[in-house]
């Protein structure tokens, strides 16, 4: 991941609710899972290894937050732990195989959340953030983005 994605990913995660959060952990792991392909290609086993430890972090997150009042934790806790045991995979069979498949399941529970995330209207999750705005100016070849600085954003006392 480069170091402008962890920006964007991090600019993205103070601005987001519940379901876009969901929707920026599954795009961090679509990046993981393109540099696991990356490097299984230039044979760089400690940066492959690396890159599966980061994509297996995420789907572990995703576990870790399932609420299991509802019937469908259970079943995407099993969903979530088998793509985690293909991660595994590659390291064990040298082989993209099992990633390419987990990779194709995992696209289409994306976009079942992308339009389960287009009816929440909830606010952001972290109240006291930066606000960011984009497109007011241009630059040579991008956007500008515009912060919003309060002079109060640590605790309230």
């Amino acid at each position: 991941m480069t170091k402008e994605q962890k920006q964007d990913f991090t600019r993205r995660i103070t601005q987001a609710n519940r379901s876009e959060l969901v929707l920026i952990k599954f795009e961090m792991l679509f990046v993981y899972m393109d540099n696991i392909c990356e490097y299984f290609q230039k044979e760089d086993k400690h940066e492959l290894t690396n890159h599966v430890r980061y994509a297996d972090a995420v789907l572990k997150s995703f576990q870790e937050t399932l609420d299991f009042q509802y019937e469908i934790a259970g079943q995407l806790y099993a969903l979530y732990d088998f793509h985690r045991r293909q991660l595994a995979k590659v390291l064990v069979r040298h082989s993209l195989k099992e990633l390419e498949q987990s990779r194709k399941l995992l696209q289409q529970l994306y976009e079942a959340f992308v339009r389960s995330a287009k009816q929440d209207k909830s606010g952001p999750l972290m109240k006291n953030a930066q606000q960011v705005y984009a497109g007011y100016t241009y630059g040579k070849n991008n956007i500008n983005e515009s912060y919003d600085i309060q002079s109060s954003r640590g605790f309230f006392a």
